[in-house]
Formats: C-alpha cells, structure tokens, sequence
C-alpha cells in the first residue's frame, strides 16, 4: 500500500490532510484548499504542480538539491565550474566567475537537453554492450557442454574396446572431467552474473531517467541527469575492467598412447586438461564525462540580430556543359569545392577570391560532398555509391557501395552521415555502419556536434544522433528546399530552389526568418555551406557562387 502523502501547510498547523498535488519548487503536499491559497500568492501562483501519482513516480529517485558545503538549497549555477551552487558558495570559490546564472534559467529546456539526450544514448548503448557481453558468455558456456559431450562420447567408445577393466579408469577420469568442468563453469558464470546484475542496474537507471524525464522538474531533472551520469560512469568503468582479462576455456582429452598396445599395464584412461585464452569482449564506447556533461549552454545568438554581408560572388562557367551545383564546402584554407551534378564528373576548385584553380576528377557525377581532413574529401553519387577522394594524389582511397541512392552527405566527429532513399545512414570512415535511422527525409543533411538536421516537405526535423526528435518546425514558406547549413550557435540555414529564398531557423526551433530572396538576385539555390573557423556562408544558384560573412 503507498504511503500518504499529507498537506505541508496543514501539516504546520498540525492538521493532518492528505495532499491531492505535489508543488516541485516548494518540495511539499497540497491540499485543494491550500493549493488555492498557492496560486493566489504572486511568489508561488506560477509554481509547477504535479499530481500525487506523478510524484509517486520520482519519489524515492535521489536528487540533492542542498548545497554539501553549507547545507543550503542548491539557487545558482557556475557555468564556468560547471557545477551546481548556493549563495554561500559565491564568496568563498566563486568570486572572479563571471557566469553565475540563477539554476532555474540554466535547467530551462532541460527535458531537451543533449546532456540529456547524451545519458540516455549512453544507458541504452551501455545496455546493448551488455547484452553482447551476456550472449557470448552464454555462448561459453553452451560450448562447455558441447565439449564436455564429445569428450564424454571418446570416452565412451574407447571404454567400449578396452573391456572391464576401464570401468574403474573411467569413473576416475569422469570425476576428473565433472570437476574441472564445475570449475570453469564457475569461473565463467562469475561474470555473467554480475554482468546481468548490471544489466538490471542500468534498466533501473534508464527507468529512472525516463521518470525523471516525465515527472520531475527542471531542476530535478538537471541536478538528476548530472548524478544519474556520475553513476553511469562508475558502473561502466566497472564493467569495463571485468571483461579486461575474460578467458575462453577449451577442455580437451589426450588418450594414453600405450593404452590399445598395453591395456594391462595402464592405470589411467587419460589427461584432461583446461586451455584458458584470454578473448577481448566488444565494448562500444559510450558518451560518459564524469562530472563534465553540460547543458550546452554556450552563448546563443538570436536569429534577430544575424546580418549578412557580400564578402565575393563568382560565376562557374564550364565549356558546353550545363552546371548545376548541388553540393558544396570550403577547404582549411579557405577555397571552395563545388559539386556539379550534371554531366562533369569533376569537382571543381576555385579561391575564396573566385578564381578557378583546377578540377579533382571524380568517376561519376557528384551530388554532394564534404571535407574529412586536409587532403580527404568524401563523395556520393546517386548510383549508390560513397567515395573519399584524396585530392593531393587525385586518387581514391575507399569506395563504399550502398544497397540504395545515396544523397546530401556531412562529416563530423569521425563519422559520415548521408540521407539515402531509405532515410539516414551514419558511418565511421572506413565504411562501417553505425547506425540506421529509417526515417523520411529530403535530400539534403546538416550536422552539428550531437545533431541532425533535415527536412521534409514543410517541416524542419532536429533529431540527435541517435534518432531521437529535439525539436521540429513547421515552415510555409518552404517549397522545395535544397541545401541545409548550421552555424556554431545551432542556428539552421536553409535554401529553396522553387521560392528562391534562404531562411534560418533559431536552434530551438522556436523562431524563423527570411535572410534573402529573389529580390537579392538568388536564382534556383541549391548548395549551402557555413564554415564555423572563417564565420562564412557558402550559397550556389545558378548565377554562381556567393560569400557571406555572418555579423
């Protein structure tokens, strides 16, 4: 039976009645009548309420929200330190921090948070190591008694051949073989034990979190996945150092071999013995920082105050060939790569001042790329094909053959994402699948750190990379849109070749805004490019190519 949860004000006035809702800023009970007084208080009518059954949920999950040092509640939030803090703390480790916000605005969004998103992608992925962690021990040990069977089975048919006198031989090599096999099952069921006992602490954890998710308040919420991860942490650490040294054992049987020659001169059937090889477990990493994930909360900048301002503009002319440049990006150096789709199968190379310096040859035509390092660039064509192309040797150094079309590509952290007929396919660059996202989505792709940006029809999807929805945003304004680019601020830029217009949405998807139209001259834009070192917007229509600084 659940506990009561009883009336806080009533409580004080020793008057014993049962809380109908919870208030998660004052952390106590209310009745109907108090919860009126509540919200009639103009510092509490805004308060966040939540039913009892709601609360039932989170109550028993522990969030400090008392400072350790002064045994006060927990009010601000240093974003330098990263870290939680009170009022006492200020003076005494805070003083020359510049940054000290109230913990309520820094715990805003904090529901869609990538710190957030981050724990949960990291008790799922945890999870799923541990699974293979549990498969392959089960594995072992179905292989002892596979072993165990076929050398029960010699034995039996050498037994059969050497008369009565191997009965005694045998029960002695039986006893020998059950009680190395006790052995190794014992050493090998150490670990699946405890592997399966941190699969339930990590369920319980992901459970946890999604309670929190739910039910908890902002500051909950905050204060919860930073302790929750710390957890995480030491769990997977300790995951991590149980599976360094695991054995495989192999228990093979060596028949005496004088025992068909001299059966009554031998005394034992033969020697068991045990072969342990140590095997490496696969451990996928997971996004874990003790104590260092943060809420992103660097500076935002409102889309408001984005300008744009003409740095060059150059037209691309090839000799009776129609251009038409559907992908494009900028070097380290600050020269421009442009994919033309139709007929060339060259990627053309100009200067940041538009003048054209030579042509990479590709062997079909490019539909969109994008830079990995300083001599690497990576290439899809539509006919299911991803190329990285070393343009110092002008060779190409891996060739990945997908089963679908394969469209707009971006490169981040490691890994390559590309939109394909089937949606979203993220790979490491040596063409390994990481991950499938089964989704719909246009053709074209944008990146950031820990998201993904793409469109469909009129709406604007954020997801991380995981696959999970941040935020979407539908735009009437969008025809058809091509390219897609985002800034360091998480600010989406977006060009549409039908309304020939390039817009940019706000990072939380709350807001959008025209930056230029036809009356700017844009004609059919397609490719988009934001170089985040130089704080440049690369635009291509059909006119050519254009610079913008951002200011």
């Amino acid at each position: 039976m659940s506990e009561k949860i009883l009336c806080g004000p009533c409580g004080y006035a020793e008057n014993n009645k049962n809380a109908e809702n919870w208030c998660t800023v004052c952390e106590e009970g209310l009745c109907a009548d108090c919860e009126k007084v509540h919200k009639s208080i103009k510092t509490s009518r805004n308060h966040r309420l939540i039913s009892i059954e709601d609360f039932r949920q989170i109550q028993h999950i522990s969030i400090s929200l008392t400072c350790k040092d002064h045994d006060k509640r927990l009010e601000l939030y240093c974003k330098t330190h990263d870290v939680a803090v009170c009022f006492g703390c200020v003076p005494s480790h805070h003083r020359t921090c510049s940054d000290v916000i109230p913990l309520d605005k820094a715990a805003e969004n904090a529901k869609h948070s990538t710190a957030l998103a981050d724990l949960e992608d990291t008790l799922t992925g945890t999870l799923q190591n541990l699974e293979q962690i549990i498969t392959d021990r089960e594995s072992a040990l179905e292989n002892f008694a596979s072993q165990k069977q076929t050398i029960k089975q010699t034995i039996n048919d050498t037994r059969a051949k050497i008369l009565i006198k191997l009965d005694d031989l045998e029960q002695k090599l039986l006893h020998e073989l059950d009680t190395k096999h006790e052995n190794c099952k014992s050493e090998a069921n150490q670990l699946l034990n405890q592997s399966k006992k941190a699969k339930r602490d990590f369920n319980r954890l992901l459970d946890q979190t999604a309670q929190l998710k739910s039910f908890a308040s902002e500051i909950h919420l905050f204060l919860g996945t930073r302790q929750i991860n710390e957890a995480v942490f030491k769990k997977v650490e300790s995951v991590k150092e149980g599976i360094k040294s695991v054995q495989n054992v192999e228990v093979t049987l060596h028949l005496n071999p004088s025992l068909v020659a001299l059966i009554k001169e031998v005394d034992h059937l033969g020697n068991l013995s045990v072969k342990k090889t140590t095997t490496s477990l696969p451990f996928k990493e997971v996004k874990v920082e003790q104590a260092q994930i943060q809420l992103r909360l660097q500076d935002t900048k409102s889309i408001s105050s984005i300008r744009l301002r003409l740095k060059k503009r150059f037209s691309v002319e090839q000799q009776d060939i129609e251009t038409a440049l559907n992908g494009c990006t900028m070097l380290p150096n600050g020269n421009v790569l442009l994919a033309n789709f139709v007929e060339a199968n060259v990627i053309l190379e100009f200067s940041e001042d538009g003048k054209h310096i030579r042509d990479i040859p590709c062997p079909g035509s490019p539909f969109d790329l994008t830079v990995i390092d300083t001599d690497r660039i990576a290439v899809t064509r539509k006919d299911q094909c991803i190329e990285i192309l070393n343009k110092k040797t002008n060779t190409i150094e891996e060739t990945f053959e997908l089963k679908v079309n394969c469209y707009g590509i971006s490169y981040q952290d490691n890994t390559i994402v590309i939109v394909t007929q089937e949606g979203i396919e993220i790979i490491d660059v040596g063409g390994k699948v990481l991950k499938t996202l089964t989704i719909d989505c246009g053709e074209y792709i944008g990146t950031s750190k820990d998201r993904i940006y793409f469109t469909v029809a009129k709406t604007v999807h954020c997801i991380s990379m995981a696959g999970n929805e941040i935020w979407v945003r539908k735009e009437q304004s969008l025809a058809h849109p091509f390219g897609i680019a985002v800034d360091e601020y998480q600010n989406v830029f977006i060009v549409d070749k039908v309304a020939n217009s390039l817009i940019v949405i706000q990072h939380d998807g709350k807001s959008s805004r025209t930056l230029l139209s036809t009356t700017d001259g844009l004609d059919n834009p397609r490719s988009l490019h934001y170089n985040n070192e130089k704080k440049v917007l690369l635009l291509c229509d059909d006119n050519g190519c254009y610079l913008y600084t951002l200011e």
